[in-house]
């Protein structure tokens, strides 16, 4: 869980870290254009058929019956598949640049800049892709120490390169060449790190039965995605729409605060699935349900302090990070935390549940109820109220698509959310002030930029750590539950 945890967080710690760079050294105008590229590049890698999001399964199933014939078409099969897909969006980009970019509030000067990022829009999505088949791979046959390692260093290089070689003016397309090279670091690293596992013989590409079953396997998955793109990165592409490119810039400097933050607690998953979904085939439903009351009742009052304590202390460590002339990303950060920590702790556990007892189709609903809610909401308020607008209307999407999902798991097996601890007010109120005195305290030092953004992060261990002590004992009991639990067919 450590190297996997290392070789997702690299990424997003490098971008943090590069972020204030980049803005001081391009200007926030040209940010702007280099984050509505990045979120082009978001929405085309989810949008891949569910290739991606399968690949790790498949590569799994191969794996564990040393078929590394198979593994070997599955590559050769997928990058197939990405290259023609990166060559279909380069020629839409050739033909339909000029018209997407005078559609978008892009300032004149930077006109020209932004359609040649469109041209190598297409080689950069199949190296994205590629690179995420060779991480798909090293996952699937638990090689995260290797992963941890070629991530890592991917990162590092990128970050010192873009840290020496940009220097402002249009070197928007030296970034892009720079970001290639990443994937391609992690694409060449991965796969020379998982060569072992891969064996390359005729028939190159997987036979007519096994496409069929990957098909099958990645339009479901596909569906799955979609939902994400459409309450993630069409925020930025309805503000960008509908507001100066500049605000693309803002909104993605919190959008990447509030993810950094969310992201945390989600480590904990691959055990977690992993446990339930062992004590599901041992003993049923009735164990899988005694097994989520008992890791609910410390995932629900733990995540909530959590989301409190970090919903505080982000508006003013992204001040910190970014400086006074960002504020308003701090509040988009805000925002986004307050529907993302609700998310996480009520559907956290009962996603682990879902997924175990072999119903994903519970996920696939209350992902859809957040995205139709989120839709509606999202231009109305965004003529309203701005980038706030959107970010308020994705975050009140997800909150009731969350409580769809408790709806829908009480009416299958009775799950039911243990009362808070009567500790947990007091505990989370002392560490919600303790992180929000100590953010004004290292706010008011005038300092900004990566480092003080580390400072900024001690008083929220210091609130954390203070809710946990006060907190330990009733997070450490084990709940009641009942031990026949009647079960609902899903519809």
């Amino acid at each position: 869980m450590g190297f996997s945890a290392l070789a997702q967080s690299a990424p997003l710690l490098t971008n943090l870290a590069l972020t204030p760079v980049l803005i001081h050294r391009l200007g926030l105008d040209r940010f702007g254009v280099w984050s509505l590229i990045l979120v082009f590049l978001a929405t085309l890698t989810v949008l891949d058929g569910g290739v991606g999001a399968s690949l790790a399964r498949f590569y799994a199933y191969h794996g564990a019956r040393g078929d590394r014939d198979g593994t070997g078409r599955l590559v050769v099969g997928s990058v197939a598949v990405f290259l023609a897909l990166g060559a279909l969006v380069t020629g839409l980009c050739a033909l339909l640049g000029p018209v997407v970019v005078s559609a978008l509030d892009v300032p004149p000067r930077l006109t020209e800049e932004a359609e040649q990022l469109l041209l190598i829009l297409g080689p950069l999505l199949t190296l994205a892709l590629v690179s995420n088949s060779a991480i798909a791979l090293l996952q699937a046959n638990a090689r995260f120490r290797s992963l941890a390692s070629v991530s890592a260093g991917s990162c590092l290089t990128y970050a010192v390169a873009v840290v020496v070689l940009v220097d402002g003016g249009q070197d928007l397309l030296l970034l892009a060449v720079l970001t290639t090279m990443r994937y391609a670091l992690v694409t060449v690293g991965g796969f020379c790190a998982g060569a072992r596992h891969i064996r390359i013989r005729r028939p190159l590409l997987p036979e007519p039965a096994e496409r069929r079953d990957f098909i099958g396997y990645a339009s479901r998955m596909q569906l799955s995605g979609f939902t994400v793109f459409l309450n993630g990165e069409i925020d930025a592409l309805v503000i960008a729409a509908l507001l100066p490119v500049r605000y693309v810039g803002i909104f993605a400097a919190g959008y990447q605060a509030a993810t950094a933050l969310r992201s945390l607690p989600l480590y904990a998953f691959p055990p977690i699935l992993t446990r339930m979904t062992h004590v599901y085939a041992a003993g049923g439903l009735a164990g899988a349900v005694r097994e989520f009351h008992v890791l609910q009742a410390r995932w629900l009052p733990a995540v909530l302090t959590y989301g409190a304590v970090t919903t505080t202390a982000v508006g003013p460590a992204v001040v910190v990070w970014l400086g006074p002339d960002l504020a308003l990303s701090g509040a988009v950060a805000a925002v986004l935390l307050a529907g993302y920590a609700v998310q996480v702790a009520f559907t956290g556990m009962r996603t682990c549940f879902v997924r175990a007892i072999g119903r994903p189709g519970l996920e696939t609903r209350y992902s859809w109820c957040s995205t139709v809610v989120n839709l509606a909401l999202t231009v109305p308020l965004t003529l309203l109220f701005g980038v706030i607008g959107v970010v308020v209307a994705t975050s009140i999407g997800i909150v009731a698509g969350s409580l769809y999902l408790v709806v829908l798991c009480r009416r299958l097996a009775r799950l039911r959310d243990r009362r808070l601890p009567r500790r947990w007010v007091p505990a989370t109120a002392s560490a919600v002030l303790t992180a929000g005195v100590g953010e004004l305290l290292v706010l008011r030092l005038g300092w900004h930029g990566a480092l003080p953004l580390l400072l900024a992060g001690l008083p929220v261990l210091a609130g954390l750590g203070i809710a946990w002590s006060l907190m330990a004992r009733a997070l450490t009991e084990a709940p009641h539950t009942p031990e026949r639990v009647p079960v609902k067919e899903e519809a």
